[in-house]
């Protein structure tokens, strides 16, 4: 009766550790996230780099598109925002060909043999990326692009600055 729920969640750990969760369903529990204290810290950090500073405008979304990494795994990022949140939110995009993919050497001539499909990995919401530094990362799920959604559409008298920074891990 009661003692067999009490060891469930112990014996899924090591069974996920050793690759259970290669297949490609719910792509949404790849995604981690955590935030860390230091803000000003981490903003001082970021600031050095030109690229890491992304100016939202009220009322905008302004999205950051980073490519996988052939070396790496994993894709890490993490951001802050001076004195307001922000909303945040991630997608990636890849391209598959018609048909399954194998089916390649037939039609090599062909422009419009490839689409782009595009999923939600993270949805959109609010952070309080001022308090402190939103992290987050997520396996690569194939070859693609990752879509990093900075969203001030709620915010109609001020623009924000976002700080951040990503990288890939192996």
């Amino acid at each position: 009766g009661s003692g067999s729920y009490a060891g469930y969640g112990q014996s899924q750990l090591p069974d996920e550790e050793e690759g259970g969760a290669e297949e490609g369903e719910g792509e949404e529990d790849d995604v981690q996230m955590w935030s860390k204290s230091g803000v000003d810290l981490f903003i001082a950090e970021v600031s050095a780099d030109p690229d890491s500073i992304l100016s939202v405008g009220r009322g905008e979304t302004v999205t950051v598109r980073i490519p996988t990494y052939e070396a790496g795994s994993a894709l890490y990022w993490e951001f802050a925002t001076e004195n307001y949140d922000i909303g945040f939110g991630a997608s990636f995009e890849w391209e598959e060909s018609e048909g399954e993919g194998e089916a390649e050497e037939e039609g090599e001539g062909k422009e419009g043999g490839k689409k782009t499909r595009r999923e939600a990995i993270l949805p959109i919401l609010r952070r309080s990326s001022h308090e402190k530094v939103i992290t987050g990362s997520h396996a690569y799920p194939r070859p693609g692009t990752y879509l990093l959604m900075f969203d001030n559409s709620y915010s109609l008298l001020r623009s924000k600055t976002v700080f951040y920074r990503v990288f890939y891990t192996r």
